[in-house]
């Protein structure tokens, strides 16, 4: 018998024991609540069925999702691998440091 306190969410490399009623589309909503998230649109990268909750919190802040390594439903990106993440993110960076 397991401890209600507790829910057990497998993924596909992972097995999560977390807090019942808590998952990564509870923590953005709850991130979106502070400054300086408060207002501004989330982007959430994620490659397993742990990520899911948090692409589905997306849509409540106008955010993107973007699945890695599997082509999802409802998705507003796709990377096929995590190097093609990396690289994204080095871009995005670039392109920051050059805005004064």
């Amino acid at each position: 018998m397991g401890d209600p306190l507790f829910e057990l969410l497998t993924g596909k490399a992972v097995l999560e024991i977390k807090f019942a009623g808590f998952n990564k589309g509870t923590a953005v909503r709850e991130l979106m609540t502070y400054p300086p998230f408060t207002g501004r649109m989330p982007v959430f990268v994620g490659d397993d069925r742990t990520d899911e909750d948090a692409f589905d919190a997306m849509s409540e802040f106008n955010g993107r999702a973007i699945s890695v390594g599997r082509k999802l439903p409802g998705m507003d990106g796709y990377f096929a691998t995590p190097a093609e993440v990396r690289h994204w993110l080095a871009q995005l960076a670039d392109e920051m440091a050059l805005c004064p």
